[in-house]
């Protein structure tokens, strides 16, 4: 083959190819092809490599979860075992458990959890997505359990004040009534007896009512009160009662009426707020029973 060269369309010089000529060409072919060839290769490895980290990224990852929720499950059993006991003494006394908390979240990749069991398992993914969901709402579960328990103690403590009026009615405002009522007062081995005008009916019935209620074990004994309620229903309800009988004309039963009403409506609101309390209790033992139930359910996927 003969290579002829022309500069401004002049004829300067013509070669033909030697084997050195030919040897170049295979040179550079081969270099090309070589670096071809070795660049395919580390291709190759780096995708393995990276195929082989991100597994072991999964693992981890996986690991990382199931050692947390591990750890997350004892507290949570103990939170509700607490919550139960709080429900059925009612006393006001409950434990609090700071371990409960999901803060590894973060440094969780879903992605990954979803890529360790298999994208294309729907069922596996409907375990996690449960899973995940519950978790979350245990972000703010410590904060919300001991607003509700404080909020709850507050309103409760306030209607308290006002129930506990009732020993106005069983001493103070009564014996008042007696020295400004009574006819006749006589100490009998020291007490005081009361006698009153045979019209003042609604002294004689209040002294007789607050008699009976002393002499009632289930409501009131040597150490105090007994039940709150035995206390409503069989002294300050007939009292109101007999109260009424003689409102307008008796402007002292109108304060005894408005004091037992108070309290009656205290012990009432005392009740109230504390069901809605135990409703929002018996929620936060759900909550922690369905996320126990879903982490149970996810350590059961393979």
């Amino acid at each position: 083959m003969t290579l002829t060269i022309f500069l401004h369309h002049n004829k300067i010089f013509d070669f033909t190819p030697n084997w050195f000529d030919w040897l170049t060409l295979l040179l550079t072919i081969a270099s090309i092809v070589g670096a071809y060839l070795v660049s395919e290769s580390v291709y190759k490895r780096e995708q393995k490599d990276k195929k082989r980290e991100n597994k072991e990224l999964e693992n981890s990852e996986n690991e990382l979860l199931k050692n947390n929720l591990e750890e997350i499950k004892k507290p949570i059993l103990k939170q509700i075992e607490s919550l139960n006991e709080y429900m059925e003494k009612q006393d006001f006394r409950l434990s609090f458990y700071s371990e409960i908390q999901v803060d590894f979240l973060q440094f969780i990749s879903v992605k990954d959890i979803y890529k360790k069991y298999d994208f294309q398992n729907k069922e596996n993914i409907k375990v996690i997505n449960r899973l995940f969901t519950s978790l979350y709402t245990l972000y703010d579960f410590r904060g919300s359990l001991r607003s509700e328990v404080r909020t709850y103690i507050e309103k409760y403590n306030y209607h308290e004040q006002l129930f506990y009026k009732y020993r106005s009615l069983l001493y103070t405002k009564y014996f008042e009534l007696c020295n400004s009522r009574a006819e006749s007062i006589i100490n009998e081995n020291g007490i005081k007896k009361f006698s009153f005008n045979d019209n003042d009916k609604f002294m004689a019935e209040f002294t007789q009512l607050r008699g009976e209620t002393f002499a009632d074990n289930e409501i009131i004994d040597n150490n105090g009160l007994k039940d709150r309620k035995l206390l409503i229903d069989r002294f300050i309800v007939p009292l109101i009662n007999i109260a009424s009988k003689y409102i307008p004309e008796d402007y002292n039963t109108i304060e005894i009426s408005e004091i037992s009403n108070q309290v009656l409506s205290a012990f009432n609101d005392m009740e109230h707020v504390t069901e809605k309390h135990m409703n929002a209790i018996q929620g936060h033992i759900d909550s922690l029973e369905s996320v126990n139930e879903k982490i149970n359910e996810f350590e059961k996927i393979k």
